[in-house]
């Protein structure tokens, strides 16, 4: 039996996530499918806008066969460091065929991957971001120009296939229609971006989502609370206003004097101001606003540079959800996992392995008003 992974946020479920499951079973009829999810705070620093068990269920429903948590310490990452952090855990898993969409599904990701291998930003051009400057540097050593979305993080995902043994047949599928930052809903299509949704959610147009969404998908968008950094702002703020400069220096990833920054430029925004305000205050060609909104998740979820060499170093599987074909997938491979899969959280998991996803799950049952992990068990379809 094909084993497919796939490394996903469902920030909402919707059409252009059932085309990628529907092109993998066409292709591999027989295969269970593995993905590994962001939890309630996502790679380019935000809130999901539904909780993980939400997405978990719809993705269950349109045909997952095992979904498992992606560590907040990963998500919190640039794209190298995120996609190691999945590949890992999917290697463990069992997985052998890597689906990912692309903007050019026709390049081959593992030759860019030996080629660039160890490209790293170049940190001593202070006027450079890192994503500028890791992007200078692979057009460098290939020739053209990586700069699409999630090009950037297929060539992430072969790179990290290389760092632990090339595991995975990389397996890329072309995105079709809408591109990864649009904003509009076409009423002519039916696949839209999860950007574009998104955005008529927080505004409450959930109707204008019916199109582009499994009808699973539109009855839980339609019943739950829609989450965004407007809900967690004033906590964040405060966070901000009350901790001193050391306590925000020994958070990760805090460097090179950003947290001087973050509070000067806090003070003189009005008491209305929003996260976008702040935000748009801090930014720096330095410091674009994807690193600085992954770093407003690590101030909101206090998570600090031992927290993250503690998971890296003692890394875990959660278990969300899995089909009738994912059970038998799971008693195969337990055999030889050797990460931890919880499937409860304990006393002992929450204080321990567990405490900042536990921590992050917290802050957001605040906005969400939905218990996230105590009681929770993984979700069983059949």
């Amino acid at each position: 039996m094909t084993v497919v992974g796939i490394i996903a946020e469902y920030n909402p479920f919707h059409n252009g996530h059932l085309y990628q499951l529907e092109q993998a079973r066409a292709k591999f009829p027989d295969a269970t499918i593995v993905v590994a999810m962001s939890g309630n705070f996502l790679e380019r620093g935000e809130p999901a806008c539904v909780d993980k068990w939400t997405r978990a269920r719809q993705a269950i429903i349109a045909g997952v066969d095992v979904i498992v948590e992606l560590p907040l310490v990963f998500c919190v990452q640039p794209a190298d460091r995120f996609a190691l952090g999945a590949v890992k855990i999917l290697k463990q898993l069992g997985v052998e065929k890597l689906f990912f969409g692309a903007e050019h599904a026709t390049y081959d990701f593992n030759a860019m991957a030996q080629k660039t291998l160890d490209v790293h930003g170049d940190f001593s051009k202070y006027n450079e971001s890192y994503a500028a400057a890791y992007q200078r540097v692979v057009q460098e050593k290939l020739g053209y120009s990586v700069d699409q979305p999630n090009d950037l993080l297929g060539l992430a995902y072969a790179k990290a296939n290389l760092r632990v043994g090339s595991p995975f047949e990389m397996v890329p599928l072309q995105r079709v229609v809408a591109g990864h930052h649009d904003l509009t809903l076409k009423k002519t299509q039916r696949i839209a971006s999860a950007s574009a949704i998104r955005k008529q959610l927080v505004m409450h147009n959930e109707t204008e989502t019916r199109n582009y969404v499994p009808l699973a998908t539109y009855e839980t968008l339609s019943a739950q609370k829609i989450v965004s950094w407007a809900n967690f702002w004033l906590l964040l703020r405060y966070q901000l206003e009350t901790s001193s400069l050391g306590d925000i220096r020994r958070l990760y990833d805090v460097s090179a004097g950003l947290e001087y920054r973050m509070k000067q430029q806090l003070e003189p925004l009005a008491k209305d101001a929003t996260f976008d305000d702040w935000i748009k205050a801090v930014k720096s060609k330095r410091y674009t606003y994807t690193r600085l909104a992954r770093l407003a998740v690590t101030i909101l979820v206090q998570v600090t540079n031992e927290d993250v060499r503690k998971i890296e170093t003692n890394p875990y599987i959660r278990l969300l959800g899995f089909s009738s074909r994912g059970q038998l997938h799971l008693n195969k491979v337990k055999k030889n996992c050797s990460y931890p899969i919880i499937v409860k959280v304990d006393k002992k998991n929450k204080e321990n392995l567990l405490c900042v996803d536990y921590r992050a799950g917290n802050v957001y049952a605040l906005a969400s008003g939905v218990s996230q992990d105590l009681k929770r068990a993984p979700i069983r379809f059949q």
